[in-house]
């Protein structure tokens, strides 16, 4: 299907609202990660910023919809709950389309189902494709817009019983029938690490259904190039986005992605500067003849063709279940417990996504606890808050939400009964504030001490002096629209934080 040419622009976060003013026009797109914008609900639905999706609807810039967490690529099919707020979001900002990972971020076990943290590959094989294409029709069928998935990044070695990463590709989008976001950045990191090259891999996919580009900076640790979302694009990439832009006949939009915390470090201007580089790379478009099918969409019940197309016959290999479930333990660090599993074990790439979902995990919780945090590490020191949190994430597997996430960590430490003074104070305090911020009810927390100078002095990046707080009976009063006196309440659950890319 033919696509609006759109043009250029980036990925929404929190604070971008500098750069929509100072770029005016230049920013043609908006593309919105709705979950970002979800409040989690007691009931454990989802219920959508309206304030924020309203002023980003207000935006005269054509929007979009990339969804960060219910990926397609893999056996579970995404989570009905997930459904009312996308709609309500896609009635409010009417995007031409949308997309979603063609990856997993769910496994089994014992003990259930799990979110892994993490944006995993899943199982490339004929079944894989089915298992995929059949998760992309069920939530294309749920949305009022056509359906793009993005092409993933992959830190594990290629494998003898997997098809190429591009043949993968092509089979699910003909059996599905949707269209593609080509991340090229994931195609780069994907060739710097060892996998397929990008030529090989664009050689193997329909480039009439690239609908969209993404583009973004990255950073190598521990000898592979990460998926980083860390700063401007490298120009080996941006030559090759040079290359390929003249050969994608259905272009409709390429857009930019960074972390907030990158754009702080680098400025403003940098992000200006990415702006201005993607009109020159959409200026492209149209030079060069892309490999456009004449005949029409195959339609659904076709898909048992687009699976034949496999371009060479694999060996037997495990199931997609069972890759799902065995790479979703490794990743989120339980110990190899079946012959599949030690032998993903062994792959090198293993360890980086563990570090990564570490890392995640590690950031959310320190930025909706900031406070207890800078606590303990102020008491205990750095290594032994990292011991905690390693026992944390051995007992507990990754949650979607910074809420759901911190609570959990919450629960480990109390759990731990350390003997830190004015530590369950001011966990109590964080955890009802971040509680305040999601449901919007006001609520009393009851302090022993006098907490203004302990709150003062952490927010303060330093341990309260015991001189200056005085014993007593203190309640603070919190309400969701407070003006804070002091800057003690977690800012990111204002926008639930996920776990993505």
């Amino acid at each position: 299907m033919q696509v609006p040419a759109l043009g250029v622009g980036v990925t929404y976060f929190g604070g971008l609202e500098p750069v929509l003013d100072r770029c005016g026009d230049r920013i043609d797109v908006i593309e919105v990660e709705p979950q970002t914008l979800w409040f989690l609900e007691a009931d454990g639905g989802y219920r959508p910023d309206r304030e924020a999706l309203d002023h980003l609807a207000s935006h005269p810039a054509a929007k979009l919809m990339h969804g960060i967490g219910f990926p397609v690529g893999g056996t579970r099919p995404p989570d009905p709950r997930q459904v009312p707020p996308l709609l309500a979001m896609a009635g409010a900002l009417a995007p031409p389309w949308m997309s979603e990972h063609l990856s997993f971020n769910r496994a089994g076990a014992e003990g259930g189902d799990f979110n892994t943290g993490f944006l995993l590959p899943p199982r490339q094989t004929p079944s894989g494709v089915a298992a995929a294409a059949a998760s992309i029709r069920a939530m294309a069928a749920a949305l009022p817009m056509p359906l793009a998935v993005e092409t993933g990044v992959n830190y594990l070695r290629p494998r003898g019983d997997e098809m190429d990463d591009g043949a993968f590709v092509a089979a699910v989008v003909e059996a599905a029938d949707c269209g593609i976001l080509l991340d090229l950045h994931n195609l780069w990191a994907n060739e710097r690490n060892g996998r397929q090259s990008v030529e090989d891999f664009l050689a193997q996919i329909p480039l009439d259904r690239v609908w969209e580009i993404h583009l973004a900076g990255g950073e190598e640790q521990d000898g592979y190039w990460l998926d980083a979302h860390s700063g401007p694009v490298q120009k080996p990439l941006d030559e090759l986005a040079a290359r390929v832009i003249p050969r994608l006949p259905n272009l409709g939009a390429i857009l930019f992605e960074i972390f907030p915390a990158y754009v702080k470090a680098d400025g403003l201007g940098m992000l200006e500067r990415q702006i201005e580089d993607l009109h020159r790379l959409w200026d492209l478009r149209g030079r060069a003849g892309g490999r456009r099918r004449t005949e029409p969409s195959p339609p659904t019940s076709a898909a048992p063709d687009a699976i034949r197309s496999a371009p060479r016959e694999l060996p037997a290999g495990p199931s997609p279940e069972a890759w799902e479930d065995a790479l979703g333990a490794l990743a989120v660090g339980r110990p190899p417990s079946d012959p599949l599993q030690r032998e993903l074990a062994a792959d090198p790439g293993i360890p980086v996504m563990q570090n990564l979902i570490g890392d995640f995990r590690a950031g959310m919780v320190m930025r909706t606890l900031k406070l207890t945090c800078r606590l303990l590490m102020a008491t205990l020191g750095a290594e032994a808050l990292r011991e905690l949190l390693r026992g944390f994430w051995e007992t507990a597997p990754p949650e979607l939400f910074a809420a759901a996430e911190s609570e959990g960590f919450r629960r480990h430490l109390e759990a731990e009964e350390l003997d830190i003074p004015y530590l369950a104070s001011v966990l109590a305090f964080e955890s009802a504030a971040n509680a305040t911020l999601l449901d919007g009810r006001g609520r009393e927390v009851t302090f022993p001490f006098d907490p203004l100078p302990v709150l003062r002095a952490l927010a303060e990046g330093r341990l309260p002096d015991p001189a200056l707080v005085r014993e007593g009976h203190y309640v603070v009063d919190l309400t969701p629209d407070a003006d804070a006196a002091i800057p003690t309440t977690p800012t990111a659950l204002t926008a639930p934080q996920l776990l993505h890319r």
